[in-house]
């Protein structure tokens, strides 16, 4: 720790570790959430705003302003993905396959990357992350001048690849920086700040890239990358998550470790539920590819088309801002509340992706996603929150992955069906958010219907 550190802030109370059998799977194992990173004024009972946690957490605060910063890169490198492939003259399958190329690896890189994180610093494995990403983004200023998309792609995947490692992480970590009662506030403005640099970010892609060109827009995320390396490299990490040999060994390697994240899940089907609602809300990311098709259709001029999809971006990324917090300050944040709260999100999310598919105008389809992304952001939020209560400390890495990998092989799906719908049905963007809107529905029955099954099973015991 710095010694020059606000003595306010950081508190050093070396928490007892203790091992436990590796077979077991029902007792906390080895690492429960450490106290040193826990700051004395946010280790009370009573839940805390979003400015006091940042406040007088630091290690959160800085973990906080990494994801700020790399956020913001992400959606400017996202309109200038889906400009440098329009100018080279891609369709709606080009789009598709972009975010085929954005997803895809995930499902194969999480059961290692997850391994990774549960038994190596989550610190260090974000770190590395970043530093990586950033020289990949470079690599998109030579692609420009070869003018290839198939080199788009392999970035894009390799870029990917890296993520899988870097997301998971910093889910994993955020029980180690903040006290329990703190976990849907951490969990509720880490959404929010997605959300905003979603709104903010697209808005400044398409601003970016319409007014200064794609290269600068890659120039600035490489950047970002770095900026964000250096704030979580200020994160004092606790005694738990520094990589110690105790972690290390209370982790079987290779497929070994793999497995018994398996086991885990198979073993507690409502860890395994939670860990699936992401997956159900990822059937309508196949908007992903819609927004841009939006945009292209109803602007031919490609600098008016980035900035319409810039435009529909932040109002995904203004709608998702705002569902955790209505919802939390109106009805709490009990376990019921979430429950019931993500139920109500999928069915309502449906409804306005259902009005998104008869929009004719670019204010129509900008108030429809961002009312059903506000409801997706619910589902996210909460769905987290309540992995980060239930879930041991030594299986987050592995529970996240599992969760990422699943979540992104949905949509990949989702995007590629859009992509076939349009290329190869002849469906325009509307007619394919309406069977979009269809399929959204059925994540919401089986979630209610698995919540239905476990009161009965509670009442029959």
């Amino acid at each position: 720790m710095n010694n020059n550190s606000d003595p306010r802030e950081l508190q050093f109370k070396p928490a007892p570790i203790s091992i436990n059998s590796r077979d077991s799977l029902d007792k906390p194992r080895a690492f429960p959430p450490c106290e040193v990173c826990v700051p004395e004024k946010v280790s009370g009972s009573k839940t805390q705003g979003y400015i006091p946690l940042l406040k007088n957490n630091r290690n959160f605060r800085n973990l906080w302003y990494g994801q700020v910063v790399s956020e913001l890169g992400d959606w400017l490198n996202s309109i200038a993905i889906y400009a440098l492939i329009i100018k080279f003259g891609g369709q709606g399958m080009a789009m598709a396959l972009a975010m085929v190329a954005k997803l895809a690896p995930m499902v194969f890189v999480s059961p290692i990357a997850g391994v990774v994180i549960d038994r190596f610093d989550r610190k260090s494995v974000m770190i590395v992350s970043d530093i990586l990403r950033s020289l990949t983004v470079l690599g998109l200023l030579w692609v420009m001048a070869e003018g290839s998309l198939v080199w788009v792609y392999i970035l894009v995947t390799l870029e990917t690849i890296l993520s899988g490692f870097f997301e998971p992480a910093r889910q994993a970590i955020i029980p180690s920086l903040t006290p329990k009662e703190n976990l849907v506030t951490a969990n509720a403005l880490s959404g929010s700040t997605w959300s905003v640099m979603l709104a903010f970010g697209a808005a400044l892609g398409g601003v970016v890239v319409g007014l200064f060109g794609i290269r600068l827009a890659f120039i600035l995320d490489a950047i970002t990358f770095l900026l964000s390396a250096f704030f979580i490299m200020r994160i004092a990490c606790p005694v738990s998550e520094t990589g110690s040999t105790e972690q290390a060994d209370s982790v079987p390697k290779g497929w070994s470790g793999i497995k018994q994240g398996m086991v885990y899940l198979v073993k507690k089907p409502r860890i395994l539920s939670l860990s699936l609602l992401k997956s159900g809300l990822a059937i309508a990311g196949g908007v992903m590819t819609l927004i841009p098709l939006y945009g292209h259709q109803m602007f031919s001029n490609p600098s008016k088309a980035s900035l319409a999809i810039g435009w529909m971006y932040s109002a995904r990324g203004l709608g998702a801002a705002l569902g955790p917090m209505i919802v939390r300050n109106l009805f709490g944040e009990s376990k019921r509340v979430m429950e019931k709260s993500i139920a109500f999100s999928f069915f309502m999310g449906a409804g306005f992706y259902f009005l998104y598919a008869q929009a004719g105008q670019l204010w129509e389809a900008a108030l429809y996603i961002g009312l059903s992304t506000l409801f997706g952001s619910i589902i996210w939020v909460f769905s987290t929150s309540l992995i980060h209560q239930e879930v041991q400390n030594d299986y987050l890495g592995r529970v996240f992955s599992w969760e990422l990998g699943i979540l992104t092989l949905v949509m990949g799906f989702s995007n590629l069906g859009i992509g076939i719908s349009t290329d190869q049905w002849g469906m325009t963007p509307n007619q394919s958010a309406y069977w979009m809107s269809i399929f959204y529905l059925v994540p919401g029955t089986l979630w209610i219907l698995f919540l239905w099954r476990n009161k009965r099973q509670e009442s029959s015991n």
